[in-house]
């Protein structure tokens, strides 16, 4: 039974599935979080150790002075000793201060604004001597600060990136894994094109989200916690005034984010649809160039693409509004600051080095708020994104052992089918299978035939269980097939199909399915249906590369290569779907020997629309309108001059 479950948009949920596809690798995230942080703490550390440079070193002449006692490390001038107030502990009361002015050529002492003596140039020398090692140190420490950093981002990034690429691997297994096990219905309802979105598309935007939103987030909201706090600490009035532009970039970057989503959603689906006309028309060509229709669907592509390139086109402008608007908001707290701060700093109320540091904060606050709003529409994309492989994973039509109806099982030899009053629906209500009764004993060969529509591929789809039956039973080897697992049912039955697929590989794998045989193994199967005629006499033999689902080989010799890919397995089962049709007269001629020996012990049921293929079978069930109308062998049924009789005259006189 198919169920779906509904996947609301709860972005708790949501997120709650995406941290879940993440855990198996907790430990390589928290990794690359630490250090993330220490890259963030290291990118806060550079201005600031610029502003001490500045402040404490740099600017040394602009900094107040006192008297003081004591020689060691003091400014000598005229016997006199003078100390930086930041150089002490604590400034005694009362004490003057004194500065330092420099005027043509000459430095000077000053006190109360005047100028009271010349400082000896060799002795001004030797006391900025410290201050030239103190920038010296902060250089290296700069340097080391940059190297640490560039080495914490490296490995942030490898690690980070890494860990986002194995998560996005598991997703995609995941979800190919799914699909692969879900039943025929599954495939019916849902379109190539938005299962290869699924698996493709959907999965590289969550690649997003794991390498630029999971930890970045967390290190952008970092950044500004980090400048807001230095900043407050610093100048608390100064930082108060930048935070008044906080709720205007909020704002804009809620209007934007909002936007921005719903075009991303939008392309989101756009994309999904021109992936699935393009698929539709790819398979299609043939079809589209017979009946001249290339600049029809030109046009109707045309017009999808269009569609998704006017979705872009809002999606290109809303970003180029953005980016500008959040630039000139910065721009306007530069000039602010530049402003306000200046006339600070010329009063003497604040150092420059501490404009310098709130002017390059005000850069980097902006950064992570810009990147923030554009990793939240990508969050937002990764939810779209997960909620659709979530309705696509939580879909589930797979077919499963059902360990109940094991009390139905009956006595039977192994190889030996029964259907037992099976009645069977694609759409409920409107049967396909009206009570089917039949029975076929180990190594009898039986035949399904009727006008197209009588359910003869459905009998052949519900004996390998693609689909479950409405009512009845169906045994195998007198075990109900629905307590049976899947693969082992299917392990058991051999089938060659009319529509014969080709992978892309060459002859040898497309024989095997990447099953180990060897070589004898494969020559030998292809030998028994005359394919090892064609196969010696390509370019390399069973090496030769299969392209374009077997477009240079011939529809007979597909057809022969489908038949040595069921022998090479020596099934108990064989069904062979109107294995011949396809086929001209002189090839089906050259297998029929093989299809012979193929036959022998072991059961086969075949289905066919050319009569003349199966008059050999030791039973026939003629079907029409989802019943079993007439039963017998070839001579008994034309002799009953009924339905058979009717078929086969009609297409005796279509070969006439």
């Amino acid at each position: 039974m198919q169920k779906v479950v509904n996947v609301k948009e709860d972005k708790s949920k949501l997120f709650k599935y995406l941290l879940k596809f993440a855990k198996p690798y907790t430990k390589q995230l928290l990794m690359a979080l630490f250090f993330v942080i220490i890259s963030t703490l290291l990118s806060l550390l550079n201005p600031y150790l610029v502003k001490i440079a500045i402040d404490d070193y740099i600017s040394g002449d602009v900094i107040p002075m006192v008297e003081v006692k004591t020689s060691e490390d003091a400014l000598n001038v005229g016997g006199r000793y003078f100390k930086r107030t930041t150089e002490l502990k604590e400034v005694p009361e009362n004490a003057k201060n004194f500065t330092i002015e420099t005027h043509e050529n000459e430095r000077y002492l000053v006190e109360d604004g005047k100028r009271i003596e010349v400082i000896d140039k060799d002795v001004y020398k030797d006391y900025r001597q410290k201050d030239i090692s103190a920038v010296t140190k902060i250089g290296l420490y700069y340097l080391i600060a940059v190297f640490s950093n560039f080495l914490a981002t490296w490995i942030f990034n490898f690690t980070l990136g890494k860990s986002g690429a194995s998560i996005i691997y598991d997703i995609r297994k995941l979800t190919f894994n799914h699909v692969l096990e879900q039943n025929h219905t599954f495939f019916n309802n849902m379109p190539v094109g938005r299962l290869m979105t699924r698996v493709t598309s959907d999965t590289q935007t969550l690649s997003q989200f794991y390498s630029n939103v999971l930890i970045s987030f967390i290190a952008d909201f970092g950044v500004i916690v980090g400048i807001m706090v230095l900043m407050l600490k610093l100048n608390y009035k100064l930082a108060l005034m930048c935070f008044t532009m906080i709720p205007v970039i909020v704002a804009i970057s809620v209007v934007f984010r909002n936007i921005q989503f719903r075009i991303f959603r939008a392309a989101r689906t756009k994309l999904s649809i021109i992936n699935t006309v393009l698929n539709e028309y790819l398979s299609g060509m043939s079809i589209i160039r017979i009946f001249g229709k290339e600049r029809k669907m030109e046009q109707k592509f045309d017009d999808r693409n269009k569609d998704y390139l006017d979705t872009i086109l809002k999606q290109v402008k809303n970003h180029a509004f953005f980016r500008p608007t959040i630039e000139i908001i910065r721009s306007l707290g530069e000039a602010f600051l530049i402003y306000y701060g200046g006339g600070q700093v010329i009063k003497s109320k604040i150092e420059f080095g501490t404009l310098f540091l709130f002017i390059t904060y005000l850069k980097q606050f902006f950064r992570p708020i810009m990147e923030i709003t554009e990793r939240y529409n990508i969050m937002q994309l990764a939810f779209a994104s997960v909620e659709k492989i979530i309705k696509l994973l939580e879909t589930d039509t797979k077919i499963r052992p059902l360990p109940e109806y094991a009390k139905e099982n009956i006595e039977a030899e192994e190889g030996s089918i029964e259907f037992r009053d099976v009645r069977f629906s694609y759409i409920p209500g409107e049967e396909v299978l009206k009570g089917i009764n039949f029975k076929v004993k180990k190594g009898e060969s039986v035949a399904f035939v009727g006008a197209t529509g009588a359910g003869k591929s459905s009998i052949m789809s519900l004996l390998a269980r693609f689909y479950d039956i409405d009512s009845g039973n169906i045994f195998v080897d007198g075990i109900d097939i629905r307590t049976m697992d899947t693969d082992e049912l299917r392990r058991r039955l051999g089938f060659v199909l009319q529509d014969v697929f080709l992978f892309s590989g060459d002859i040898k794998y497309n024989i095997t399915l990447g099953e180990k045989f060897n070589d004898e193994a494969i020559e030998a199967a292809s030998k028994r249906v005359r394919a090892d005629d064609f196969v010696k006499h390509l370019s390399e033999g069973y090496n030769t590369p299969v392209q374009e689902r077997g477009s240079t080989l011939s529809t007979g010799q597909r057809q022969l290569l489908s038949f040595a890919r069921t022998i090479l397995r020596d099934p108990e089962i064989l069904i062979l779907d109107e294995a011949t049709a396809s086929i001209d007269t002189e090839t089906e001629i050259l297998i029929q020997e093989g299809l012979k020996e193929l036959m022998k012990n072991r059961t086969t049921i075949a289905i066919a629309h050319r009569l003349s293929t199966i008059s050999d079978m030791d039973r026939i069930y003629v079907m029409n309108k989802g019943e079993i109308v007439e039963v017998g062998n070839h001579e008994e049924l034309m002799e009953k001059r009924g339905y058979y009789y009717r078929l086969y005259q009609l297409q005796l006189d279509k070969k006439n």
